[in-house]
């Protein structure tokens, strides 16, 4: 999207706020050392042609050089954390703040981990805990694939976006631009980096046949990924993205209380509830495109939300998060991902409250700086 000066105009693409959610794009990390590419611009003019031209001009206009300084340093330099954060190109940028959160969270097994909890008799509670269901389960869940199946008519443009491009659809309902929401999308950029860390390592681990393995009826109508299917990464990074962008809206001051995503989508009045709903809609379009069952989203909403909750609420001066563990559904049942059914599970008895180790304003200087920009450019509040 770089290059897109001069087509300002193109007003239906309005709502493509930088692409920030590529959640087939999540694991990126190999881009990660970019460094030859982290100064250059988006000028689309032959890189080679350029440096002629400055060799040339430089030969042309320097006069004779001693090989002494003329220039003094401003005492404008940047000072804090986020000051210098500001002053950086995208790509150190992305890995700056990848830095300072990738660290904080972790895969291990089917549990993810965050350093940030507090420890309980020498050992930290997992952020999720998560069993996939067996074999036969997914066998069953593709009845449901089937009458999915009859939407792909209606749902293919939206399936054909979403393979590259998730924010937009959040970005619509916000009004959320390049020019003018910088350090949201940067903050959900990062969210999506974060995820795809975290979920390929827990789809490597648990190894789930895609739908098509099981069945040949299924005919996907896009590539069927490689790696294995639950949970759904695109689920997981949508129910993130929903997730921050509702503690952008309900957290704009900080607050000891725990931000809980239940609480700001549980009824059809709240502005939660829409985020919920356009990130539900993401994880149902890739059932419909028959590569993942309708359990994998369920997976992913719970694997996102609780990534999500814990970035905000350590964001924003709570005291602590909610963890979660998530069983694997009893064998006579087949659910869908549904509004009452993820109500039913953020609210169970296998969730609990988790203190953080830290209090606010020992917390990261410089992912602070990150939030408390991103809060200043949201047009609006809930």
């Amino acid at each position: 999207m770089v290059h897109l000066a001069g087509q300002a105009g193109r007003a239906g693409q309005a709502g493509r706020a930088g692409q920030a959610g590529r959640a087939g794009q999540a694991g990126r990390a190999g881009q990660a050392g970019r460094a030859g590419q982290a100064g250059r611009g988006s000028s689309p003019v032959d890189e080679a042609a350029l440096a002629d031209a400055l060799l040339t001009t430089r030969e042309g206009v320097l006069p004779y050089w001693d090989g002494s300084a003329d220039l003094t340093p401003s005492n404008a330099l940047p000072t804090t954390e986020f000051q210098k954060l500001k002053a950086l190109s995208s790509i150190p940028k992305e890995v700056v703040i990848d830095d300072r959160l990738s660290y904080r969270f972790r895969p291990a097994g089917g549990q993810v981990l965050c350093s940030e909890l507090a420890q309980t008799g020498g050992a930290t509670t997992p952020l999720i805990s998560m069993s996939a269901p067996d074999s036969a389960f997914f066998e069953r869940q593709l009845m449901h694939l089937r009458s999915y199946a009859d939407l792909r008519s209606d749902r293919m443009g939206e399936i054909d976006v979403q393979l590259d491009d998730i924010t937009s659809f959040f970005s619509s309902a916000l009004q959320l631009d390049p020019s003018r929401s910088e350090w949201i999308l940067e903050t959900l950029r990062a969210v999506v980096r974060l995820c795809g860390y975290i979920e390929f390592p827990l789809k490597f681990n648990f190894n789930v046949a895609r739908p098509s393995q099981l069945s040949t009826r299924v005919m996907p109508i896009i590539e069927t990924p490689t790696h294995g299917s639950w949970p759904s990464g695109h689920a997981t990074e949508a129910f993130a993205i929903a997730t921050v962008l509702s503690g952008l809206l309900y957290r704009q001051t900080d607050d000891t209380a725990l931000f809980s995503m239940h609480a700001v989508s549980n009824t059809d009045d709240k502005l939660g509830n829409l985020m919920l709903r356009i990130a539900m809609r993401i994880a149902d379009n890739r059932v419909v495109a028959g590569v993942h069952y309708p359990h994998d989203g369920m997976a992913g909403a719970m694997l996102g939300i609780s990534l999500g909750e814990a970035l905000v609420n350590y964001l924003s001066g709570a005291s602590g998060t909610y963890t979660y563990q998530m069983d694997a559904p009893a064998t006579s049942e087949n659910p869908e991902l549904t509004q009452s059914e993820l109500a039913a599970l953020l609210t169970s008895a296998t969730h609990s409250e988790v203190s953080f180790a830290q209090a606010p304003a020992a917390r990261d200087e410089l992912l602070k700086g990150v939030w408390s920009a991103a809060i200043g450019e949201m047009t609006t509040k809930a």
